[in-house]
């Protein structure tokens, strides 16, 4: 894949450059796609997001809550 970087974009990549953090532009740019999937993409914000999404579904009657002796089923009676 070739992406041509222009303005504010290519400047961040070059000075990354510069100043030692990575040895070429291309490197730079693998840095900084590994950085923003460290800071969005992290376990806790998908497992928080899949859990929004699970409530959203409750409330619109797309899943169906359990409650203890039914998620336990032929097994809630060791639990009591």
């Amino acid at each position: 894949m070739n992406v041509d970087f222009r303005g504010r974009t290519k400047q961040i990549l070059k000075s990354m450059v510069e100043d030692g953090y990575a040895n070429t532009q291309s490197e730079a740019a693998r840095l900084a796609v590994i950085q923003f999937g460290e800071g969005h993409f992290n376990e806790v914000k998908l497992v928080n997001k899949k859990l929004d999404r699970i409530d959203q579904d409750i409330k619109a009657g797309k899943r169906k809550l359990l409650d203890s002796d039914q998620a336990l089923g032929a097994y809630a009676k060791y639990a009591k």
